[in-house]
């Protein structure tokens, strides 16, 4: 079980991957990373880098070549020991492409697919995320959604709804069974705003910042404006960490690899 409130989220040890003559190329490589409890750090890079690779493995959606088993952990758990079902339960992802139930499903399943939150609970999620007038228009939760109709914002703040429910639905649980003090977790953010514009993009960092404060976030973006107040950033290339530090500091720093790609994105 992840107890993300206690220890390190480690999502690497400290091993590292040598090179070996023959062997094919690896997605990640020599990659050396602690993150804390309720740390907010931004993964970045250049296309190819691996940073989407990183977020798939944590998710097991890509796994350890044989013999490195247990060099991912999290709480000191070899991520090979954590069932996927559970994994998934305790890390809340908002992926790149927001991915919903085929046509004609009702809103609130695509909001809540396990049934497990009320009518009210939707409603007030739908409405943090500015989306409950679209969706009572459209018949209310009831009704049934194509993702078709919906512009690319309005699909990523569905996702960030849905991820903002299981995190009430989450907190709700802990305090039935009588859980105090924060309740921790993990979010993982995979490029989530990267085709919306800027003024949805700062409504969902706004939402974030209030939904998960208490969380470990860990965003892969190339939109590098978005990452400016988090906690460290850190600059991946071809699969190996090249340098980690504070965004605000690095980005003023133009021999820094961080102020090349803020330098570059800027022009």
């Amino acid at each position: 079980m992840l107890q993300p409130q206690r220890g390190h989220h480690r999502l690497t040890s400290d091993r590292t991957v040598s090179s070996v003559p023959g062997r094919p190329k690896l997605a990640l490589e020599n990659l050396v990373l602690s993150i804390k409890p309720g740390e907010k750090v931004a993964i970045c890079g250049r296309t190819g880098s691996g940073k989407s690779s990183l977020v798939a493995l944590l998710l097991k959606l890509l796994d350890p070549v044989p013999g490195l088993s247990d060099v991912v952990l999290i709480d000191g758990i070899p991520l090979t020991q954590i069932e996927r079902e559970i994994l998934r339960q305790r890390i809340i992802a908002v992926p790149q492409e927001a991915v919903f139930l085929p046509d004609g499903t009702s809103f609130q399943l695509n909001l809540d697919p396990t049934s497990t939150s009320s009518v009210g609970e939707c409603e007030a999620v739908l409405t943090n995320v500015g989306l409950l007038d679209f969706v009572q228009q459209r018949g209310g939760l009831l009704g049934a959604m194509n993702a078709s109709v919906l512009s690319a914002g309005q699909r990523q703040l569905l996702s960030l709804g849905r991820a903002v429910l299981r995190r009430r639905i989450r907190s709700a649980q802990l305090e039935m069974a009588g859980r105090t003090g924060s309740e921790g977790g993990i979010l993982l953010l995979d490029e989530f705003s990267s085709s919306v514009d800027h003024e949805t993009e700062r409504t969902m960092l706004d939402i974030i910042k209030a939904e998960f404060a208490s969380y470990t976030i860990v965003a892969v973006s190339h939109r590098l404006d978005m990452v400016m107040d988090f906690d460290r950033v850190v600059i991946i290339d071809t699969g190996s960490i090249v340098e980690i530090g504070r965004p605000g500091v690095l980005a003023r720093e133009a021999s820094s690899r961080f102020g090349e790609l803020v330098s570059a994105s800027a022009k």
